[in-house]
């Protein structure tokens, strides 16, 4: 046991409420300890209007371009709601990174594209021509739009539509403030990492810069984070909960 990568070391897990406990606990499993800190709350959207539109034109769209797993279920669960059966779709999905395909696979959606980079704007280009395509795009409605004005650039009609919103979660500050040290702020996503310091008042805040890393799932979150502050140790290749804490312990292992 001695040998866990992670022995010895305080992990904070900020990160949305669904999947704080699925991260504290690959972070135990390798002998660190973990503090989870819900930072962004997942809730349906204010506006189904858009979200609805696409999913009415459903056998009729070329793509739909999944960005998150919670998009997929988000469309899901839309769907139900308005008695549409998924299992019609005739056109092509793209999802970004293996989690994303995974939860599209288990609704039922066969996924003919993952680009290379689990990046959002990478899909772009991976779709090649899309003039004249309909795209139908769910996603977060704190989403940044590169991705739908590249492809409206490009000639595609897409269907812009907020699956779900990001707000900030009330995790309780005080048990940062009980904590002798924290070496290492896991981060899962830019509105993580943003809402986090957001939530913290300055004495935390400065603290947490001060003495922590930041190990991030993807380079958008890096950026974010070296953005607020913070010294990036590691970024995650696989964009995911695995891939990020394999970056860790890559980076630890080389000491």
């Amino acid at each position: 046991m001695d040998d866990l990568p992670f022995r010895g070391q305080t992990f904070l897990v900020a990160t949305s409420e669904d999947l704080a406990d699925k991260v504290a606990r690959a972070v135990r499993e390798k002998g660190g300890r973990a503090i989870p800190f819900p930072t962004i709350r997942l809730v349906p959207p204010a506006d189904y209007e858009n979200l609805d539109r696409g999913l009415r034109l459903w056998r009729t769209l070329d793509w739909v371009v999944f960005t998150s797993a919670h998009g997929v279920e988000a469309v899901v669960d839309r769907s139900r709601a308005l008695g549409v059966d998924l299992a019609g779709f005739q056109g092509k999905v793209a999802a970004v990174g293996p989690a994303t395909k995974a939860a599209a696979e288990g609704a039922g959606l066969a996924v003919s594209l993952v680009p290379n980079e689990f990046l959002t704007d990478a899909i772009a280009g991976a779709l090649g021509d899309v003039c004249g395509r309909t795209i139908f795009l769910p996603r977060s409605r704190i989403a940044r739009k590169s991705l739908a004005d590249e492809l409206r650039d490009r000639g595609a009609q897409v269907i812009e539509a907020d699956a779900y919103d990001a707000i900030p979660a009330a995790p309780d500050i005080d048990v940062l403030r009980k904590t002798d040290r924290i070496d290492v702020v896991l981060l899962t996503s830019a509105s993580a990492a943003t809402h986090l310091m957001d939530l913290l008042p300055k004495d935390v805040r400065d603290r947490l810069i001060h003495e922590a890393e930041a190990a991030c799932i993807g380079p958008v979150t890096a950026e974010a984070a070296r953005s607020l502050g913070f010294r990036v140790c590691a970024v995650a290749r696989n964009h995911t909960v695995d891939g990020l804490v394999e970056s860790l312990e890559e980076v630890r292992a080389n000491g």
